[in-house]
């Protein structure tokens, strides 16, 4: 597993970093600088990975499990002063940094993806900065590696105050991070027209989660609820909007997952969008009305997992089936053999509204 490294910034002059860009152009030409100056230091954070890659082969371990915080590291960070200068604040983000590198939590759905906690050590400490410096934090959330600066994104919304909110408007479309704390301030309402751009992006979704826990506060017009709708039937993540788009006045839930369904279900097996065909399965079984085509996709896909471990969102399928279904859901092992003798009985009985073994 690759290790990823992070950006991390020598103490840049002071005269580049004194005071508050409250000018737009300035900004821009502050996150430039402050830019390029990531690129000078990688080079010193490649070393670390290679020596940190090198030490792993030589002590024959593999970063197969997560690896926690460096709390050692990072309890010998010093506390910032009440009011710090923007060089001081600068050089305290690069310590963080730097005890980082190395730390990984593997997501459960996916091994090859890094995430980082909440409840991580980092993100106390990037709080300890407090508002008031936004300019300069901005540079911090993009970049090739700024997924390290994810405890950054966590403690975002107490970086963020009232006076910050017209700079977080202007600067939401180039750094979607930005949505969570947003939301956190109850600003969706009046930024609602700039957080529905986000979808537009090519290159980068907001989360899917954040978006629809506020639906009912984006959608004003036909032409809004046709976006998100639109999202939810052809993006691989828009299953996740249902939820939300189930509060919106005048959104056809029944339509809807019908109509996700019928896309799904002529996705070939095996292609990238098969997570979303399992989740458009089970989405229009409990919202579409009666479907035994797609309760025996799900049982298919169940018992194609038996030999290996059940990747997301396979694991899901038995316990989401077990209470609809007047039968078994056998383990994979099981179910293969089972499917095949019983597929063409599986039929809904309206008298007990489960699925179940016609005589």
């Amino acid at each position: 597993m690759r290790l990823k490294r992070t950006f991390s910034l020598s103490i840049l002059p002071l005269a580049l970093l004194a005071g508050c860009c409250s000018d737009h152009e300035a900004l821009e030409k502050q996150n430039a600088a402050i830019l390029a100056e990531m690129k000078k230091i990688n080079a010193r954070l490649e070393r670390l990975e290679k020596q940190s890659r090198q030490n792993r082969m030589n002590t024959q371990t593999f970063v197969s499990r997560s690896v926690p915080a460096d709390r050692s590291k990072l309890s010998q960070i010093r506390k910032l002063p009440e009011k710090p200068t923007d060089a001081q604040i600068v050089e305290y983000i690069r310590q963080i940094g730097e005890a980082t590198a190395g730390q990984t939590l593997f997501s459960p759905r996916d091994p090859q993806v890094v995430l980082f906690s909440p409840r991580d050590p980092q993100v106390a400490l990037f709080e300890e900065i407090g508002p008031g410096h936004l300019p300069l934090l901005l540079p911090y959330l993009r970049g090739r590696n700024h997924r390290y600066m994810g405890h950054l994104q966590f403690a975002l919304p107490k970086l963020i105050g009232e006076d910050d909110k017209e700079l977080v408007r202007r600067s939401l479309k180039r750094y979607p991070e930005l949505l969570r704390s947003v939301i956190r301030k109850g600003w969706q309402k009046e930024m609602s027209r700039e957080i529905l751009s986000l979808l537009e992006l090519p290159q980068y979704r907001p989360s899917m989660h954040e978006i629809s826990d506020c639906l009912p506060d984006l959608i004003r017009s036909p032409e809004d609820l046709k976006l998100l709708t639109d999202v939810y039937l052809h993006d691989l993540n828009g299953h996740i909007l249902l939820e939300g788009l189930k509060k919106v006045p005048g959104a056809d839930i029944r339509k809807l997952v019908n109509q996700a369904w019928a896309k799904a279900s002529r996705t070939p097996a095996g292609t990238t969008e098969m997570t979303m065909s399992i989740f458009s399965a089970m989405n229009v079984i409990r919202d579409g009305g009666p479907n035994v085509e797609a309760v025996k996709f799900l049982l298919k896909q169940l018992s194609a997992s038996s030999g290996g471990r059940q990747i997301y969102p396979v694991y899901r399928i038995a316990p989401f089936l077990t209470p609809l279904c007047d039968f078994p859901i056998h383990g994979p092992d099981r179910l293969a053999e089972w499917y095949e003798k019983n597929a063409d009985r599986i039929v809904f009985d309206p008298a007990k509204g489960k699925y179940v073994l016609k005589k």
